[in-house]
């Protein structure tokens, strides 16, 4: 099929906002064109699969993403290092995985629990008792299960040393204070701050540092819904954090 000039230039100005913004309004003039024409769309999609990328739009957006494997445009461990410094050696960079996995697990709910994310968000303090319990299990699971980490492909060693020894806990009578996350490095709030920073970064995130709450947005709920909820990688660990999650519970409820 050929295609016009105009519909060449129009596609390509897309395709270069979105690899600029990775999410975009479908309400902006270059978005209505794409939705709205077959040629456009076609051509947009001809050049993400060139880079190993993926377009996907909603009733609100149109998004850009990576392959898994195989795209020019991926992060590598050494990119993320240079463009986010706290990820400073790959065990900061295995914990930040595993503190946005957490996040995830909370927040990728039913409606009507993501509608109540959406207005109340998860607290910091919330966030880092759900990452020392999953941390913890873990460690105790791999005690009793040989090969666990190994068979899950967890750093667990790495990455529980730097959560207990680099990073402070912070104390429950501090937490109703401002603290600030962002010019601090030695506690566990300001690297949860950090580890969620390319969240924020995508705009799929509201990170309030002021009232030490983190707010998924709708486009973060777009993305799991149409990428992470058919891979079943990510659906396997879901269910590894929500299994340790209700191991936590039952044991706080059979201590009262």
């Amino acid at each position: 099929m050929s295609y016009t000039t105009e519909n060449i230039q129009k596609a390509s100005a897309l395709f270069f906002l979105l690899l600029k913004e990775n999410i975009i309004s479908a309400k902006e003039p270059l978005a209505e064109e794409y939705i709205n024409s077959r040629e456009i769309r076609e051509i947009v999609n001809t050049m993400a699969i060139e880079g190993n990328l993926r377009v996907f739009d909603t009733r609100e957006n149109i998004h850009l993403v990576s392959t898994a494997n195989g795209s020019i445009f991926a992060n590598s461990y050494t990119q993320m290092k240079e463009k986010y410094k706290a990820l400073k050696n790959k065990k900061y960079f295995y914990l930040a995985n595993i503190i946005i996995c957490v996040f995830l697990s909370e927040v990728d709910k039913e409606n009507n629990i993501k509608i109540r994310w959406e207005e109340e968000g998860i607290s910091y303090a919330k966030l880092e008792g759900l990452v020392n319990g999953t941390i913890n299990s873990w460690i105790s699971r791999s005690n009793e299960e040989e090969g666990f980490s190994e068979n899950w492909g967890i750093a667990l060693k790495e990455i529980e040393e730097v959560w207990s020894k680099d990073f402070s806990p912070m104390k429950n009578s501090k937490t109703r204070g401002n603290i600030d996350v962002v010019n601090t490095t030695d506690n566990r709030f300001s690297f949860i701050y950090r580890s969620l920073k390319p969240l924020a970064d995508q705009k799929l995130i509201y990170n309030n540092t002021k009232e030490l709450k983190i707010i998924p947005r709708n486009e973060l709920y777009e993305r799991l819904d149409k990428i992470y909820h058919n891979q079943d990688r990510y659906k396997e660990f879901m269910a590894l954090i929500e299994a340790i999650k209700e191991e936590n519970r039952n044991a706080k409820n059979n201590q009262v």
